[in-house]
């Protein structure tokens, strides 16, 4: 059993990124920084979950989201990613919580 689960995955530039939906309400999306993962949004999330559906993820080649020796996980690679993961999870304005390197990714995509 893993302390922090991310059951889902998607396929983004055939590289595996973990994320997980929880609760409902309207969209809140998290994004965390680096060198972070999702983990960072642990304490909070549960409470948040309790008015809105939560969305977080593992950015690219940090937590459970896959590492590749030598991938691009620059920020334009990660406001890409963003991106898709909004188009996948159908949220066009969502409110967003961002820490640090997400909050850069965030800002470019929301």
């Amino acid at each position: 059993m893993q302390i922090w689960p991310l059951p889902e995955s998607y396929a983004f530039r055939d590289q595996a990124v973990r994320f997980n939906v929880t609760g409902n309400g309207p969209p809140l999306v998290l994004v965390h920084g680096t060198p972070f993962s999702s983990y960072v949004w642990h304490r909070i999330a549960p409470h948040l979950a309790q008015t809105r559906t939560v969305y977080y993820y593992d950015l690219l080649g940090y937590g459970q989201s896959e590492q590749r020796d030598g991938a691009d996980v620059s920020l334009g690679v990660q406001n890409a990613l963003l991106a898709e993961l909004l188009a996948h999870w159908q949220l066009t304005s969502p409110d967003v919580i961002a820490h640090d390197f997400g909050g850069a990714t965030s800002l470019r995509r929301i």
